[in-house]
């Protein structure tokens, strides 16, 4: 067998590889190609124009651009299906369909969609018995793929570890936020988000001298780190990321060293802003950016404390400042949420035991004592309430009058099982419908369990967890195979975890480290291949974890089945309707609780189109070179058909014979460009010395590791059995 060899992409990115019938006023074939044209004829917007029109043109055999002349090659596909109104317009063998001459590829066996094992970019047509061209498919094809309910197969896709920029501030114990930092991120523009967090050397500690970073969210490599002294940070303070100047672009706000002020950086890490308080005592807590007044630039919130986007002092007050702690200890965590709770079109200050209004005037307080809050709709009326967790109990209260409609104290707590001896101090909570009632429940990390309390305050179900330096992390929730049942993925000092929302039945567990503080897991598409990932901090310091990590890991599911998600959580206290994909801030921020798709807290949305699959097909175009000492050039179509973009880097495997026949793979090359719906590639794939004197039969698979049968690259598709293509019969001679 001759070597093959992967040539670098000869790429165009194409609109869109399917080729719709035109206006009667159109003139000029159908093409993808050059070469799909008559000789002196070029392809210019999917339609051959004679080179004599096109001014510049210089005529050679070879030009070097990015599509092989018509001289070029020695077989072509011949391009996109001719339109037609009537039998007689298309040529011996063809059928006019659907406004297009087809040629049928008779298939006993045709199935529709899902099972479809057309070639070439076909499709099944039950009515003609066979394979036609996808552009005479009538209407649109769903594409979705379901995934299966509860199967967890998480892997590691990448770890940022040792650092070349102050490479000893490699630990983390805090939420990491996920951010556009360009702020052109939207489902129409496609922008792989970055990472932000704060780190800290282990001889410092983590108390000062952090260190900010960005990275990129799909592949960990650095975007920038903040090693000047004059600007360190907190490093277990968190982070709100946001639009704060109205610059098109989120800032980064975050403990300055020491925990007394905030400090303030631009997207691309230059300073912006401190504030000059000194003593904000903002601990283990974070920060959260709003517009408050619903008007003008956002606000920065911190505790009762709220800033101007250019930093100044607004107001600050002395009372509850949304933290659970328990005097004397040391162990401050402010997480106040702004929300309009009232419906008085502005949005207060939500502290465990007082609501401050936009103003910083007092509403109402329980003198129940401060605690950690989250906001949701739990009694179905037209203010949402108000969950708090203080000193190892949880409550629920109005949020109009601050009244306490249930109350879980330490006795009731404590007498679950994995409290031994007691819960702990109880982390901030998180809200969703664990168990698919159609009502939100509300789930608790303490210091040996995590346990869900349903909308009435009874025990939905508790499991043993390891926390007991801090016992007040936190956790996210996923629907993450779109059956409606909220799964939890918390962190605790040895592992990190997934339980079924239903009953915590452990789907997944993962060795991992942190002497913990109130940091949790978050869940975006951090790397922009349109599917949920873990993105997960951890620190060498528990003395006694059977594994020990640093830094940040990400993780995905190795089956492609995660549904899609938003490519951003910019805050510890984070709600879908707090900011928009690019990073904007909403002037009047719409109340998360009035979605009964959302109606949560801490639980990134599923993407529009839950489901939407893409479905990658690939078909032979061509050849070029006849003398086998040069090699053959193969070059294919790559096109997505589906509903769901992918990003760049789908394998495309090459195989001499049918794969699905035992055929011998060749070599693998890649996309270069994310393909949307209805976007294509063109792939090009060198076999060198080929046998000669043969007729060399030469198979291309459209998301192929290598592996020859379908599923076996990268990508749950709707239809798998489709992405098969097939070139002409080539053959070559080694004579010159």
């Amino acid at each position: 067998m001759g070597r093959a060899r992967i040539c670098i992409f000869l790429v165009f990115a194409l609109a869109s590889l399917a080729l719709a019938a035109c206006s009667d006023d159109a003139t000029g074939r159908i093409c993808a190609v050059d070469s799909d044209c008559p000789s002196g004829e070029v392809c210019v917007e999917k339609r051959c124009v004679p080179i004599s029109d096109l001014d510049g043109y210089d005529g050679g055999e070879d030009d070097g651009g990015n599509r092989p002349d018509y001289g070029d090659v020695g077989s072509w596909d011949a391009g996109g299906p001719s339109p037609c109104d009537f039998p007689n317009d298309c040529a011996f063998g063809e059928e006019c369909f659907n406004g297009f001459c087809v040629v049928v590829t008779p298939d006993p066996a045709c199935v529709d969609d899902y099972q479809d094992d057309c070639e070439d970019d076909t499709y099944c047509e039950n009515s003609l018995g066979g394979c036609v061209s996808w552009d005479a498919r009538p209407g649109e094809a769903v594409c979705e793929h379901i995934p299966p309910e509860g199967q967890f197969t998480p892997v590691e896709e990448w770890v940022w570890l040792q650092p070349a920029e102050a490479p000893e501030w490699d630990e983390v114990i805090m939420t990491p936020v996920v951010i556009d930092l360009t702020g052109l991120a939207g489902m129409d523009n496609f922008v792989v988000p970055a990472v932000v967090f704060n780190s800290f050397n282990i001889q410092d500690g983590y108390s000062a001298n952090g260190v900010l970073r960005a990275v990129k969210g799909n592949t960990g490599e650095p975007i920038f780190s903040i090693t000047d002294p004059a600007y360190a940070t907190h490093p277990v303070s968190g982070i709100a990321a946001g639009d704060l100047t109205g610059n098109g672009t989120p800032e980064l706000v975050t403990g300055k060293s020491g925990g007394g002020d905030l400090i303030c950086f631009d997207a691309s890490g230059k300073f912006l802003w401190q504030t000059e308080v000194g003593d904000l005592l903002l601990g283990w807590g974070a920060p959260a950016i709003a517009n408050i007044d619903g008007q003008g630039l956002p606000e920065v919130v911190v505790g009762a404390a709220v800033f101007n986007a250019d930093g100044s002092l607004r107001w600050r007050k002395t009372g509850s400042r949304g933290e659970n702690y328990e005097p004397p200890s040391s162990a401050r965590a402010p997480f106040s949420v702004p929300a309009d709770v009232n419906n008085d079109g502005f949005l207060e200050i939500i502290t465990g035991d007082t609501l401050y209004d936009h103003e910083g005037n007092v509403i109402w307080d329980t003198g129940y004592g401060d605690g950690f809050v989250a906001v949701a709709d739990f009694n179905g009326g037209d203010t949402p309430e108000i969950v708090v967790v203080a000193r190892g109990m949880v409550r629920l209260q109005g949020s109009v009058t601050g009244e306490i409609y249930w109350l879980r104290d330490e006795v009731f707590l404590n007498a679950m099982e994995a409290c031994n001896p007691t819960c702990g101090m109880l982390g901030p909570p998180t809200v969703a419908d664990f168990d698919g009632d159609g009502y939100p429940d509300i789930g608790v990390a303490g210091s040996g369990v995590y346990f869900v309390l349903n909308t009435y305050g009874s025990i939905l179900w508790s499991v043993a967890t390891e926390d007991s330096t801090s016992n007040i992390t936190g956790s996210a929730v996923f629907d993450f195979d779109g059956d409606r049942r909220a799964e939890v993925v918390y962190a605790d000092e040895i592992s990190l975890k997934v339980f079924r929302g239903s009953d915590g039945h452990v789907l997944y567990e993962q060795p991992h480290s942190s002497v913990t503080a109130c940091e949790y897991p978050v869940i975006a598409d951090v790397d922009g291949d349109y599917n949920a990932e873990i993105i997960l901090a951890q620190n060498d310091l528990i003395v006694d974890a059977p594994q020990k990590f640093k830094g940040i890991r990400v993780f995905g599911d190795a089956e492609d089945n995660w549904v899609n998600t938003r490519r951003i959580w910019n805050q510890h206290a984070y709600s879908v309707t707090n900011v928009m994909e690019d990073g904007q801030i909403p002037v009047v921020q719409s109340p998360n609780w009035d979605d009964p798709d959302l109606n949560n807290f801490r639980q990134n949305v599923q993407g529009g189109g839950l489901f939407d699959a893409p479905d990658l097909t690939a078909r032979g175009l061509g050849t070029r070179g006849d003398i086998c000492g040069s090699g053959i050039i193969f070059y294919a179509a790559v096109t997505n058909r589906g509903e769901q973009a992918v990003p760049p880097g789908v394998p495309v495997a090459f195989y001499h014979n049918d794969p699905r026949l035992g055929g011998t793979l060749l070599g693998v090359n890649y996309t270069s460009v994310r393909l949307g719906p209805g976007q294509g590639e063109v792939v090009v794939f060198v076999w060198e010395n080929p046998p000669a004197e043969t007729d060399l039969i030469v198979f291309v698979v459209a998301d192929d590791l290598g592996g020859g049968n379908q599923p076996a690259g990268l990508h749950s598709e709707c239809r798998e059995a489709n992405n098969v293509g097939r070139f002409d019969p080539v053959r070559c001679s080694h004579e010159s």
